[in-house]
């Protein structure tokens, strides 16, 4: 069945290609859409521009589109840090922080994972100190009152 605003044009509705049987016309509206940009203007030293223009020159890449993705990935990764830790704090739910940062709630859950797991291996890591000073110093009350201070 023909659509009726396309049978006097004869465009197919799916991929707009008249039946002219030009495929770069129907091309044209299957092309991705460009963004809008805005221009930030970053002022560097000399030494900091032929830094960068090394980089880029072994990456391939424009000094450009280089610090534009610098700058996404950076952001991206602050964004996730301020979610997990206001979480974290109680200061927000999941949901609150996913609207404020514009993330998605298995991202700053992956996140808040990360920093526990974290905390995790640090009190690990101390607890093993200390039972190691405490059998050293033959004082197994200093071990049982780190253990305390750490459930606490």
């Amino acid at each position: 069945m023909i659509d009726s605003r396309n049978s006097q044009t004869r465009v197919d509705p799916v991929c707009g290609q008249g039946s002219s049987g030009n495929p770069k016309k129907g091309r044209k509206l299957m092309k991705k859409e460009k963004h809008e940009k805005t221009t930030v203007t970053v002022r560097l030293t000399d030494d900091e521009d032929q830094v960068l223009k090394r980089l880029c020159t072994l990456k391939k890449m424009s000094k450009t589109s280089y610090l534009a993705r610098l700058a996404k990935d950076q952001a991206k990764r602050e964004l996730l840090n301020y979610a997990a830790e206001e979480y974290l704090a109680g200061k927000a739910s999941l949901s609150e922080l996913a609207k404020k940062t514009g993330l998605d709630v298995p991202s700053i859950t992956d996140e808040v994972a990360s920093i526990k797991g974290e905390d995790r291996r640090a009190v690990e890591a101390f607890l093993s100190a200390v039972e190691t000073l405490s059998k050293l110093n033959k004082d197994p009350e200093f071990y049982n009152l780190a253990v305390n201070a750490v459930r606490e």
